[in-house]
C-alpha cells in the first residue's frame, strides 16, 4: 500500500470548491473530468484541480 486511503478519494478543489479525485496517472482531477478550474460563469481560470488541505491540528 502507498499509505494514501483507497481510490477514489474525493474532496473540495482548493481554487473553485469543485469535487476533485486523483485520475489514472495519479493526478487531480476534477469530477467532470476537467483539470482546469472554471469560474462561476465557466470560465477557464489559471488554477488547476487541488484538494482543499484539511485544517492542521494543534
Amino acid at each position: 500500500m502507498n499509505g494514501r486511503p483507497p481510490y477514489p478519494r474525493v474532496s473540495p478543489c482548493a481554487h473553485c470548491d469543485r469535487p476533485v479525485l486523483r485520475d489514472n496517472d495519479d493526478l487531480w482531477i476534477h469530477a467532470n473530468l476537467a483539470y482546469v478550474c472554471r469560474d462561476r460563469w465557466g470560465g477557464v481560470t489559471a488554477t488547476t484541480a487541488a484538494p482543499l488541505q484539511p485544517p492542521q491540528r494543534l
